[in-house]
């Protein structure tokens, strides 16, 4: 029988194999949000995508519903996993799905009754409007099909198998894309988009059920056995999960909502181009969170402290680690990445101050998610309410008053605001959580935080000594691309040698040494 250490290496093991999986998905994700709107809107009108976008507007507030019912059974199934009371899952997804299943009812009920409003609110031409209320019908109802038996996904992951989650996710996203692309060409119009939504999610929610049902041999959904503690769950731990959610929202996108209402629409496209890789790159490497929490639930329900505090501290530096590779490149070469994607337009350049303020804020909100995971992990979400989101809005407000006292109303002014609100807030909360699990905070700087913090000096320097070389690419894409390439090639030598030699744990000299081994076999063995 292996003993206790074994299983928490291998179980460690899991966790990264499930973060990579969830992680890889997301890469693969955005490739293919970002290929098709030049496609679709080769089949489709301006007008008719515009409704397709202002249906996703509605999901997203619609969708906010759904933030606690996913962390109740992501965690709590970890729970029931940990100490072996699989018998709890079936009535904890039947307290979800009637909880899920009432709302439902109500939103498409009163989506019904708005539709004319909604009309009116949108501007959709009357001429479409018959169309816009199938798609604002169809896509919602999709979503709400999702949110409600999409249970079965979140039990997978409450059970650890993110692999399996993740692939299923991966094969529904493609066969919704195969749809599209099939049913635009055959002239369907922009009907094709939510065909190929539906089928995806019909298509995901089956597969769903079948691994669960797999998984948990005997599994039983049933109201009789549902007591009024499970629903409990729900109303605490998931009204905090929902609040948390909501503000999280809002912190992570006022810029958009302060610029839009101050200094006018022009100020939000800044925004969006500025923020818009800082934002995926941090979002993608977030994913590995859910992963974090399902293992830090399972340590907590075992009460195993010294475990939790080693997964953390590991979660914490490469999750750091990820985002100082990718941004300590990106940010140094604000202006060059946003000249080879938009084109040299002279209302982009301050979108480089947005960009250059958008990673370092957005880099150490990121840093949060293993804190705010353990809190809930141990069943105490509303710790990063009061110690994160709360002390952040606050710093906002009065960073906006400064800011603007100082540099003017200016969307410079809204950025320098929100990412000093980020850091300082992200700073006190990480201090916070450190303290409350005994890590001491030097231990905390030196093992997960300067490793993160390294790649941008490396960038940094390499802009610098670059300045010369892409001042004479000048500004065309067929110039900048190739040489924005070349600096990555080298930024990426020289820091991953830096990090090898400076920074490498023991483990990790030797995992490295492995996948070169597996690589280049005949290299290692004369070496």
């Amino acid at each position: 029988m292996p003993s206790l250490k074994t299983i928490n290496q291998q179980r460690t093991a899991k966790v990264s194999r499930n973060a990579a999986a969830q992680m890889l998905g997301r890469i693969f994700y955005l490739a293919t949000r970002v290929a098709l709107p030049p496609l679709i809107l080769h089949y489709i009108s301006l007008e008719e995508y515009g409704i397709w976008a202002t249906c996703w507007i509605i999901i997203g507030y619609v969708g906010m519903g759904a933030f606690g019912v996913s962390n109740v059974y992501v965690r709590y199934v970890a729970e029931y996993n940990a100490t072996q009371r699989h018998q709890e899952i079936g009535p904890l997804l039947g307290a979800g799905l009637t909880l899920t299943i009432t709302f439902s009812a109500i939103t498409l009920l009163v989506l019904w009754f708005s539709l004319p409003w909604l009309n009116e609110s949108f501007k959709i031409p009357p001429n479409l409007r018959e169309t816009a209320a199938i798609l604002i019908l169809g896509t919602v109802a999709t979503m709400l099909l999702d949110m409600t038996f999409g249970a079965f996904a979140y039990v997978l992951q409450g059970l650890h198998k993110f692999a399996e989650q993740t692939v299923v996710w991966i094969i529904s996203y493609l066969v919704e894309t195969f749809i599209m692309v099939v049913l635009l060409m055959q002239g369907f119009g922009v009907t094709s988009l939510l065909w190929a939504f539906v089928g995806r999610y019909v298509l995901a929610t089956l597969i769903y059920v079948i691994l669960c049902y797999r998984a948990i041999p005997g599994l039983s959904i049933s109201l009789r056995k549902v007591k009024w503690e499970t629903f409990q769950l729900f109303f605490r731990y998931g009204g905090i999960m929902q609040v948390s959610g909501l503000v999280s929202v809002f912190l992570y996108s006022c810029e958009r909502l302060v610029a839009g209402t101050l200094t006018g629409v022009s100020a939000v496209v800044l925004l969006d181009i500025g923020q818009k890789f800082p934002m995926m790159s941090t979002q993608v490497f977030s994913s590995a969170n859910n992963s974090l929490l399902t293992a830090l639930t399972h340590y907590h329900s075992l009460n195993q402290k010294e475990e939790i505090i080693r997964l953390y501290l590991r979660g914490s530096r490469y999750l750091n680690l990820l985002n100082g590779l990718a941004l300590g490149f990106m940010a140094p070469f604000a202006m060059p990445i946003i000249t080879a994607w938009m084109g040299d337009n002279p209302a982009y350049h301050d979108a480089g101050i947005v960009f250059v303020c958008a990673a370092a804020g957005y880099h150490l909100h990121a840093l949060t998610g293993p804190a705010s995971t353990y809190f809930q992990g141990i069943t105490h979400p509303g710790k990063a309410v009061s110690g994160y989101l709360v002390p952040q809005a606050i710093l906002l407000g009065c960073g906006l008053v400064a800011a603007y006292t100082l540099l003017g109303q200016t969307v410079v002014a809204v950025v320098v605001a929100a990412m000093a609100a980020r850091m300082i807030s992200s700073g006190l909360f990480l201090l916070y959580t450190n303290s409350q699990l005994g890590v001491g905070q030097w231990r905390w700087i030196w093992h997960s935080l300067l490793p993160g913090l390294v790649p941008y000096a490396v960038g940094y320097g390499l802009a610098v000594a670059s300045h010369g070389f892409l001042q004479q690419q000048g500004t065309g894409r067929l110039a900048l691309i190739p040489a924005l390439g070349a600096l990555g090639i080298a930024y990426a030598m020289v820091i991953l040698t830096v990090l090898y030699v400076l920074f490498s744990q023991p483990e990790e000299r030797q995992m490295v040494k492995r996948l070169l081994g597996r690589l280049f076999p005949r290299l290692i063995k004369v070496s």
